[in-house]
C-alpha cells in the first residue's frame, strides 16, 4: 500500500510526509504545474462535467457533487484511449460505485473500440473512522455489504480513508503508476 494525499490547497501537503499526491488539473482548485513538481509522484484529477476532452489533462475523473457525473465516465474513458493512454481512474464515494460500475460495464464497447483499449479503476472515498487505512479486502467487503457490487480483481486502486481540514489521506493498492514529478 502506498500512502498519498490530496488537497484543494497543495501548499498544505508536506512533501517530506507524502511523496505521492493527487492534484486538480482544472476547476476552481486547479494546481499550478510547480505544485505537482514538489512531489516525487503524482496523478492529476479532472472535475468538469460534460467535457470528456479533459481526459487529455488528467488520469482521474472526480465524480461527486458539483463535479463530473456518472454519465461523464464512459466518454472520459474513451477520450483517454483516443489520446493514447491505456488507463483511467474514477474517484467517487462508495455509494456511487454501483451506478458508476453499471455505466462503465454498459459502455465497454465505447471505450474498447479505440486504437488502444483502456482499463478503468476506482479510487473510492470511505471514511471508516479508524487510525489506519483499510485494506483492499476491507473496502471490497464494505462495498459488497452496502450495495451487493463485486468488483473484478484489480479494479479497486485506492481508498480515501481519512478526511482532514487541509488534506485528505488515501492509500493506493495497485502498482505505483503515479507520474514522476521533478522533486
Amino acid at each position: 500500500m502506498i500512502p498519498f494525499a490530496d488537497s484543494t490547497n497543495p501548499e498544505a501537503i508536506d512533501p517530506a510526509k507524502f511523496s505521492h499526491v493527487a492534484g486538480y488539473a482544472n476547476g476552481k482548485y486547479a494546481w499550478p504545474d510547480h505544485q505537482f513538481d514538489r512531489f516525487k509522484r503524482h496523478f492529476k484529477i479532472a472535475v468538469e462535467p460534460g467535457d470528456p476532452t479533459q481526459a487529455r489533462l488528467a488520469r482521474c475523473l472526480d465524480i461527486e457533487r458539483f463535479d463530473a457525473t456518472v454519465s461523464d465516465a464512459a466518454p472520459f474513458a474513451r477520450h483517454r484511449a483516443e489520446a493514447g493512454h491505456d488507463d483511467c481512474l474514477f474517484y467517487c464515494s462508495l455509494s456511487v460505485v454501483p451506478a458508476l460500475v453499471a455505466a462503465l460495464r454498459g459502455a465497454r464497447s465505447e471505450f474498447f473500440s479505440a486504437k488502444r483499449p483502456v482499463t478503468w479503476g476506482l479510487w473510492v472515498a470511505w471514511w471508516w473512522q479508524r487510525p489506519h487505512p483499510p485494506t483492499a479486502t476491507e473496502v471490497l467487503a464494505e462495498l459488497k455489504t452496502l450495495s451487493g457490487v463485486t468488483l473484478e480483481p484489480g479494479k479497486l486502486r485506492g481508498c480515501q480513508w481519512q478526511p482532514g481540514t487541509d488534506i485528505d489521506r488515501s492509500v493506493w493498492y495497485a502498482s505505483d503508476n503515479f507520474s514522476p514529478g521533478k522533486s
